[in-house]
């Protein structure tokens, strides 16, 4: 948002007390930050207006001509080459010693053998941007308006003199994006007072009511829609003074009808369209969301196609306008125009933010959707419209508004009392100061008792609760005159606590097994769980709503990780990376009822991904892919580093591929789960497969973990080992074998393992081979064969008896 100081006058007297710089400070310290101070027109001197009385050619050069100036006392003669001269035009002369931007001074000379006591000045060379300028004056002279005065100093009398406020403003303060918003905090800040414009229309226009018709299809998006009828329409140049002040604001002067639209948005916050009412089918106009295909061409000429999410504004036939972003072409106003239809209206700014990014178009006007509006001011600033229009003699206006407000804004109240205020301030400052800095930013108060009910004003919609008026308190009180205090408490070293130094040692232990740590937002959309294959009714469905999501895709607060790591993984493939190994340690959010009216549960999460090669062909080894034993190892490897043994078993967990499924299961409590990712859900996300995930719940692990590592002597003897294989029936499990191996092998047994399986033509139908490592040592002495006859006996005999195997 840029700020001209000049025309900030309409509204405030300037606080000439201060520097302008020093005022800036003020601004920032109080909220309202200035990125940047600029002087317009500071490095100019004795450039003056002129009045070109006679042009005769150059008698020695043929694209030279010689220029009488009348300058008001005096006459002077300049040479030039500029082709769009003609006689009785004004134009901004440097005469003898005047001084340019960037350096340049212009000194009385001779051209080809005749005096030239000046320069004609294009607005290029008097520091006007190309952009801001209208077509015809970007090439040639400056031609100044026909009853601009003569001799004056040219940068005074074209406006050109100013200081210009460059604001970078947070999205909170939507108010301060207009000159009378602004205006409230010059006021406030100087201990002046704002005076907004008169606004007043004379309707002398045949009534609005039959010609044209407004209606309102989506209240959720639209909330509401004025419409003003103008007749009898001269559509051409707006006012000099109009022009000079938009460009100041960074906005370019196009014709007296857009230029109003654009001039009332900077100095009232809400942004207008104009229509050409005979260029509208049917002399309709309704708020709708865009057919399914529907395609409209903008203001800049390009082909957009709509999707069924997008506001449009549109006629009887077809869309007329992407609401809140751009016009249509086809509805534009032009020389031609006679009858214009003024457009006010309050849409949705996450709708219009959302357009934007599609369209991938943004402009002034949906900068301020974006941030919200006033939705009360819309007939105003309508009125305002009309009113310059038809002061400056381009237009009749009809009598009558049209107006659907389909959703009215809320008013809204907040209680509070000075003890309140003071308490979460730190301060002590006068309930009489507080009611009054508060009268001068527009909130009006009812004192009863002690409570202060304070009614928040239309334009400040980031006011919702009594820290906000604490806040409004002060920022206008001061901050630097509110003393720092430190807090009273004891104070004590600074520790690491044990869920953080488990998170950071399993961070580590993923890292060496070749996992790259993400970051992710902490937000999810409720379409990533569907994608995800979870069941509607899941508990994960219960989600923490967003009041104002950073983007309507993420809506809710996540309570898995694994949509974050799949967009990761939609990126990397996006772009052609090979592999994906990816980790997140991070919080999910679990409400306890909803609406959410307390604290919701916050658990950590350990979630990792692997998609791809593990590693790249490399001579003389062939490039492998991850699997299912991969990921299985890390988390295997996790679980052991933090001293948890615990039971594995398969899982039925809704994204992963049935019997490629497993979990780690602890006195009935999940503390991990891992395998493929179910083949609907690689295909839901659009990505080739296969891809292997875990997740581990920190609540779960918390609990059993010990990193203290358990230490025992080697052995001084040593050990002998024995192997096993045995057929069992192929629905045997290995971690039942494993269990009975261990209880019947005596005192001895210092391990076990299993190294082989075969299902093969030796083996009968429904039975299978495992073959075992078992490993004996005494601590007292060497085993003999004979130490370990009776446990192996009584091993086979046991597995014989519970599950029917026999020795190979």
């Amino acid at each position: 948002m840029k700020s001209s100081l000049q025309w900030m006058e309409d509204y405030v007297e300037i606080d000439k007390t201060r520097t302008a710089q020093e005022f800036a400070d003020v601004l920032t310290v109080a909220g309202i930050p200035v990125e940047q101070v600029k002087y317009w027109g500071g490095d100019i001197k004795n450039v003056l207006t002129g009045k070109i009385t006679k042009i005769v050619p150059h008698p020695n050069a043929d694209k030279l001509v010689i220029c009488t100036l009348n300058m008001g006392d005096r006459e002077l003669t300049v040479v030039t080459g500029a082709t769009n001269v003609r006689e009785g035009q004004i134009v901004p002369v440097a005469v003898h010693s005047a001084k340019l931007p960037g350096g340049v001074t212009i000194k009385k000379s001779k051209l080809r053998g005749e005096v030239s006591e000046g320069m004609l000045c294009s607005a290029h060379e008097l520091g006007l941007d190309d952009s801001l300028l209208l077509p015809e004056e970007r090439d040639g002279i400056w031609i100044l308006p026909d009853d601009m005065p003569l001799g004056v100093d040219a940068v005074e009398a074209t406006g050109l003199r100013d200081t210009v406020y460059e604001f970078e403003l947070t999205p909170n303060r939507a108010d301060c994006f207009s000159m009378v918003g602004l205006s409230r905090e010059f006021a406030v800040l100087s201990r002046k007072e704002a005076h907004v414009p008169k606004v007043r229309v004379e309707e002398d226009g045949a009534p609005i009511a039959g010609r044209l018709e407004v209606s309102v299809e989506d209240a959720e998006l639209c909330g509401r829609y004025a419409a003003r009828l103008l007749f009898n329409v001269k559509v051409g140049k707006s006012p000099f003074w109009m022009q000079q002040r938009l460009r100041k604001a960074g906005v370019r002067p196009i014709n007296n009808v857009v230029d109003v639209t654009n001039y009332v948005m900077i100095e009232f916050g809400i942004p207008l369209h104009a229509y050409d009412y005979d260029k509208l089918a049917g002399h309709k106009l309704v708020a709708r969301r865009a057919g399914k295909g529907e395609v409209l061409k903008t203001l800049d000429g390009v082909e957009r196609k709509l999707t069924e999410n997008m506001l449009v504004i549109a006629d009887a036939e077809k869309a007329a306008c992407v609401a809140g972003v751009m016009g249509g072409l086809d509805s534009e106003v032009t020389e031609r125009t006679t009858t214009v239809v003024l457009e006010c209206a309050s849409f949705k700014g996450s709708s219009i933010r959302k357009t934007g990014r599609t369209l991938g178009l943004r402009s002034e006007a949906s900068a301020r959707f974006e941030r919200g509006l006033d939705a009360e001011g819309c007939v105003h600033s309508l009125d305002r419209a009309a009113q310059i229009l038809q002061k400056t003699g381009a237009c009749q206006v009809a009598a009558g508004v049209i107006d659907e407000y389909v959703r009215p804004q809320e008013i809204r109240y907040i209680n509070f009392t000075a003890e309140q205020v003071n308490d979460f301030l730190g301060t002590d400052i006068a309930e009489k100061e507080m009611l009054s800095i508060l009268a001068t930013l527009g909130f009006k108060t009812e004192v009863k008792g002690e409570v202060v009910t304070a009614t928040v004003p239309s334009w400040r919609i980031d006011c919702t609760e009594m820290p906000d008026i604490a806040e409004e308190v002060a920022r206008i009180y001061g901050y630097e005159r509110i003393e720092s205090t430190c807090p009273l408490c004891g104070v004590s070293e600074g520790q690491e606590g044990l869920p953080h130094a488990v998170r950071e040692y399993i961070s580590a232990i993923l890292n060496k097994a070749g996992l790259n740590e993400t970051v992710t937002f902490s937000f999810m959309n409720a379409g990533s769980l569907r994608k995800l294959r979870f069941a509607e009714g899941d508990s994960l469905y219960r989600a923490v709503p967003i009041l104002n999501p950073i983007t309507e895709e993420f809506p809710l607060m996540r309570t898995t990780l694994l949509p974050s790591l799949m967009d990761v993984l939609v990126r990397n493939q996006a772009v052609k990376n090979e592999a994906v190994a990816a980790y997140e340690i991070a919080t999910t959010y679990h409400p306890k009822s909803l609406p959410v009216t307390e604290l919701p549960d916050e658990e950590t999460e350990i979630t990792g991904l692997l998609w791809g090669e593990r590693h790249s062909a490399s001579w003389p080894y062939t490039a492998e892919k991850y699997d299912f034993y991969d990921v299985k190892g890390i988390v295997e490897t996790v679980l052991e580093a933090i001293g948890i043994t615990a039971e594995l078993r398969p899982s039925a967990y809704a994204p992963l591929h049935p019997g490629k499924a497993a979990e780690y299961v602890k006195d009935g409590k999940i503390l991990c789960r891992f395998g493929e990712l179910h083949p609907e859900a690689v295909e839901n996300y659009d990505v080739t497969g296969p891809v292997y995930v875990f997740e581990m719940y920190l609540k779960n692990l918390m609990p059993l973990i010990n990193l203290i590592p358990n230490y025992r002597k080697v052995g001084k003897f040593p050990a002998l080992t024995r192997d096993l294989a045995i057929i069992v029936p192929i629905e045997a499990r290995n971690k039942d074998i494993l269990d009975i191996i261990r209880e019947k092998g005596g005192s001895n047994l210092e391990g076990v393992h299993l190294f082989d399986l075969y299902a093969g033509k030796q083996v009968p139908r429904g039975r299978k081979s495992l073959a075992y490592a078992l490993v004996f040592r005494s601590a007292t002495g060497t085993l003999t064969d004979d130490d370990i006859q009776k446990p192996i006996a009584d091993i086979l005999a046991e597995l014989e008896t519970r599950l029917g195997a026999k020795l190979r």
